[in-house]
This record gives C-alpha cells, structure tokens and sequence, in this order.
C-alpha cells in the first residue's frame, strides 16, 4: 500500500513538471525580443525579397514592421543602461552628459484657413507645416533592406518634438493645438512630418488710424515644449504660404513674412512670424468716401452762388448732409472700434469738414450782419479801393443788390449817397476773402490728414 502511494506521488510530480515547461515554453514564446542584426531569419520576408516594388500592400507593411523592430530593438541594446523601455519613443535621438544640439527644420508654414475677429482683434490661423530632424537611431543599410522609406503611423512608436505656441498656458487658454501627420522616415535617418495647427494670437492696432486701408499685423512664436535645452529651430527662408486649394482671401489681402528663429533671455529657441492683413475689397472704401468727398466739393462751390445769404442756406444744408454723412460712419464703423485707440483718418477729416463749415457759417453769418447795418458815413478810401480790385478780379463776390429802402427813394426821386452801396461792397469783398482763406484752410486740412 505504502508502495503504490509513492508511485502515485511520482506520477503527480512528473505531470506538474511537464506543465511548468509548456508554461515556461509558452512565456518565452510571448516574451521573445523582436529579431537584432544576427537573427534576421524572424523577418521572412527578407530572405526572398529583390523588389519591394512586387510586394503587396500588406505585405510591404509586415516588411515595414519587421524593420521598425528590428531598429527599436537595436536602439533599446544601446540604451540599456538608462534603463527606459522603449527608448526609440522615450528618449531623444541625443542623451548623455552632453547632449548634442537636435536641430528641427521648418521647411515651409502654409495657411489654409483664417478667421479675424475685427471687434477683439484677434486673428485665428489654420494650416500645416514641413518639419523634420535627424535621428540616427531610425538609419539602415539601404542595399540590405531593398527601401529607402519608412512610413510611421503613430507618434508613439518614435521620439517627436512636443511644440506649443508661446507658453504652454497660453496655449491651452486660446484654444491652440498641433497634431503631428504623415511621418515618414528616410533610410539615411532624417524624420519628415507634417503638423497641422490652429493658432490665435491678438493683433496690433496701431495702423487702425488708415481704416479701411488699415493692416492687421498678427504674431505668432512657437516653441518647444520638452527637451528644451536640446532643440534648436533652423529655417529654410521661405515666407508664409497660403494652399491654393483650400485658402479664401474672404476679401483680405493677406501677406507672412519670413520665419525667423530668435532665442529669448533663458536662451530658449523660439520661431515667430507674422501674418499681415489689409483689406482687398472697396466697396468699404467707397461707401464712406463717396458722401464725404460730395460734401466737401459742395462746401468748396459754395461761394460760387454769390449772395451771403444764398451761401449761408447752401452751407447749411451742406452741414445737415455731414450730419447724417457722420451718422452713416459712425454705424458703419462701429463693429471696427473694439478696443482700437486710434481714430481712422476719415474720421478725423469729418470731423475737421464740418469744423470748418461751421466756421464759414459763423463767418457769413457775421459779415452778413454786417452789411445790413445802416451806416450814415462813407467807408475809408483804401477801403473802398480794396474792395472794388477784389470785386472786379472775383466777378463771384460783386452780387451787391441796393437795399430796399435805397430803392424806394431812388424811384422817389431822391439822391442816394451810395453809403450803402459802398459798405455792401466792402463786406461783399471782406466775405469772399474770409472764404477764401476757410476754403485753403480746408484743402490744407484736406492735405495733412489724409
């Protein structure tokens, strides 16, 4: 009996030691480290292979597969002693006491898309750019491997520069983001990216005093987030592009400069460039100048009708016209303000136009007065002799008409004295010179601020 129950306990063990080798055998198999330089035969793909060109398309993403692996396997071997898993994704293409500067290259920035918020001044951009850098963990021998091109399809299987725009805070409070697409890698090492980006930034005013032909000029910096002391920006020189395709000029004239690459006082690399913004469309232009420019050629052709009197009603009229001209500005203008400081130039020369209307209207108004006043004496001879030289030059100023009551004793029979006649001339000729000197004065004006 004794015997029969250690054969029996023989079998047991012999049985849970066969199960702990399949085991065994089995988290092995799970476990095994992709294939390095010296086991190549796991990648079967390789041992027949002439032209990838003949491959099918999943076929040839098996092949990328086995090359991806077999290129973070050699990259983890090198890196063992940091102890990082996955040190093709964790770990910069330079570590160490001293790294070597990574430089990341902004081929090209190209806009698809803007919207500018004229009230808050601000101006959202969206786009792509051309980036790439050197890792030389991501290089292969060409001949053995039969491409010269790697397509990754996710930023989690390679190291990638995190960019932000400005700060990191700003750039979550606007809404900012940046998604890296179609990373390709070249045998030689060099990692080609596209990253699609949505910036906003405020935009300078200061030129809203030429509305409408004021220039928005919008700045945008971007800089790395991670890795700062190791990444330096470098740029090829080109400016700002707009896709054809995709961009709407919305009646904008839009024009980028050239990125440019500055360092800040922690000598952190930053790329900023700006993106300037003028109107292209003139029915803005047009729909505010037009009335302004009618009632300025009516103010200037005023003197032209002759009587003081006649000129006063037209001047009036006149300001009556700027009044409801300042109207329609103003409600045009109004969505424009926002916080702007400065005020648009047309403005301004309404305001100046209707000043000096009013002057002229005092002016007239005055002189006007003046001449009605009866008077028993006869002006000074230089007077008089002043008066008739501009009255004869200026055929517009001499529209003396007698008074009433001189005409009445006139036909009366009675001798007129011509005093009258004399001071009417004198202020006739004292009017047109005044509005002379106002309608300078508004060319002048006309001139300076515009």
């Amino acid at each position: 009996m004794l015997l029969k129950s250690i054969v029996v306990l023989l079998l047991l063990l012999i049985a849970l030691e066969q199960a702990v080798d399949v085991q065994t055998a089995r988290l092995a198999d799970i476990l095994e480290v992709q294939p390095s330089l010296s086991n190549l035969d796991m990648c079967q793909y390789l041992k027949n292979v002439t032209d990838v060109e003949t491959l099918e398309q999943h076929q040839f993403g098996i092949l990328e597969q086995c090359l991806y692996y077999y290129l973070a396997g050699e990259a983890q071997r090198k890196a063992s002693n940091f102890g990082v898993a996955h040190a093709l994704a964790s770990l910069p293409p330079s570590v160490g006491p001293k790294p070597s500067p990574i430089a990341i290259k902004f081929h090209q920035i190209t806009l698809q898309h803007f919207q500018l918020n004229e009230f808050l001044k601000d101006l959202t951009i969206n786009g792509y750019m051309e980036v790439s850098w050197e890792d030389p963990r991501l290089s292969w021998d060409q001949q053995q491997w039969k491409f010269s091109k790697m397509t990754v399809h996710s930023i989690a299987h390679i190291w990638v520069p995190i960019l932000t725009a400005q700060t990191y805070d700003t750039a979550i409070r606007n809404g900012d983001f940046m998604e890296m697409r179609k990373i390709q890698v070249l045998y030689n090492g060099t990692v080609d990216t596209l990253i699609n980006f949505s910036l906003k930034t405020f935009c300078d005013d200061a030129d809203f005093k030429n509305f409408p032909d004021d220039v928005y000029k919008c700045c945008y910096q971007i800089e790395p987030h991670l890795n700062q002391d190791i990444i330096q920006f470098v740029t090829d020189g080109k400016p700002v592009y707009t896709d054809p395709k995709y961009f709407r000029d919305y009646g904008w004239f839009m024009s980028g400069t050239v990125p440019s690459v500055r360092a800040d006082g922690t000598q952190l690399t930053q790329l900023g460039f700006c993106i300037n913004l003028q109107r292209a469309s003139n029915s803005i232009r047009t729909e505010l100048t037009l009335p302004m420019t009618v009632t300025a050629i009516l103010f200037l052709l005023s003197p032209f009708l002759g009587q003081i009197h006649i000129q006063i009603t037209a001047k009036m009229f006149i300001l009556f016209l700027q009044f409801i001209t300042l109207q329609l500005f103003s409600n045009r203008i109004a969505p424009f303000l926002g916080s702007a400081s400065a005020t648009p130039k047309l403005l301004r020369f309404h305001e100046y136009a209707m000043t000096m209307n009013t002057l002229s209207i005092a002016v007239s108004i005055f002189l006007w007065m003046c001449s009605k006043i009866r008077r028993n004496l006869p002006p000074w001879g230089w007077l008089i002799q002043c008066s008739q030289v501009i009255n004869k030059f200026f055929c517009i100023f001499n529209s003396t008409d007698l008074g009433f009551d001189e005409a009445s004793s006139l036909e009366k029979g009675g001798i007129s004295t011509n005093y009258q006649a004399d001071w009417t001339n004198a202020f006739v000729a004292i009017h047109g010179v005044a509005v002379t000197i106002v309608s300078v004065l508004f060319v002048l004006g006309y001139l300076l601020v515009l």
